[in-house]
């Protein structure tokens, strides 16, 4: 049996927490679950208390890094860790088959592959942007880059500086690449709540940039993370450009063909066809007609 602690930052998220720490109480060989309320304005903290999980909190918002950091701190010397995200809640029960193959010495940290998002989430540009660097700086394809829910061994996690904020799991993926220990990604039909492609969302999703920027800048320089993201953004463009084209172009052709627009576009250009020869038969007729001052 492998004795793991299971950390859940958490902001107001006092409406799946419970499900969530509950789940995790449900996994063998997780012994304590600790919530780190990040400064939250609801009742995070008691709906976690309630559940059953140890709680931390922080007086005002200091990220997701510093969460989990904080996490680690308290935790003692397990052999494992798992990283769950607060909204997952009762699919936080399948966290035993993220946390089998390091349990297993399979692997030193493993990467959950989510399921399909429940509603649609963004363009895609700040994950293209983090697989852009994981590639670039240890040769690993990773589809999920940014996934929150992770599996660690212990004394690995604990030897780490821990990223601030959405940094993260890009810092935590490059500093575990660079102690040379194995990755892998597992397929683990946990859920979330992706943010939308309303402004929120969109206002959401550039702080994870920035944050993404900043773990891969401290790490690798700021030019070298710089040319990621400018050679990220130029192929993630490309392929919006390619979806639009094939999806949006021949429905919008369609739909101009119908238009009164399009027949007039025609009948323009019958009329333009001809209207040199026109022009030219105007001018003679002119040429013979006889002069006024005759």
């Amino acid at each position: 049996m492998t004795h793991a602690v299971a950390i859940v930052p958490a902001y107001n998220r006092a409406d799946t927490v419970g499900a969530t720490v509950a789940a995790l109480r449900t996994v063998p060989d997780v012994l304590d679950v600790i919530v780190v309320d990040d400064g939250s304005a609801d009742h995070t903290a008691a709906v976690a208390a309630a559940a059953g999980a140890r709680v931390i909190e922080f007086a005002r918002n200091r990220g997701k890094g510093a969460a989990v950091a904080a996490g680690v701190a308290a935790s003692g010397a397990p052999e494992a860790y798992l990283l769950i995200d607060a909204d997952v809640g009762s699919r936080a029960a399948l966290a035993g088959e993220l946390l089998e193959p390091v349990a297993q010495g399979q692997a030193d940290m493993a990467i959950a592959v989510l399921g399909p998002p429940s509603r649609p989430s963004g363009f895609g540009f700040v994950k293209a942007f983090a697989a852009h660097i994981v590639r670039a700086q240890t040769g690993l394809t990773l589809a999920e880059p940014l996934s929150g829910q992770r599996a660690v061994r212990g004394s690995l996690l604990r030897s780490v500086e821990l990223a601030g904020r959405f940094g993260l799991e890009i810092g935590l993926t490059l500093d575990v690449a660079a102690r040379g220990a194995t990755i892998i990604e597992v397929e683990v039909a946990f859920s979330h709540m992706p943010s939308g492609r309303d402004v929120r969302g969109i206002s959401h999703r550039a702080r994870i940039g920035r944050d993404v920027y900043r773990a891969a800048a401290s790490r690798i320089g700021a030019p070298r993370a710089a040319f990621h993201l400018l050679a990220s953004l130029g192929s993630r463009a490309q392929v919006q450009g390619r979806r639009l084209r094939s999806l949006r172009l021949p429905w919008l052709r369609n739909a101009a063909s119908r238009l009164p627009l399009a027949r007039w576009r025609r009948r323009a250009s019958r009329l333009g066809a001809g209207l040199p020869q026109r022009l030219r038969s105007l001018r003679r007729t002119r040429r013979r007609r006889p002069s006024d001052e005759s």
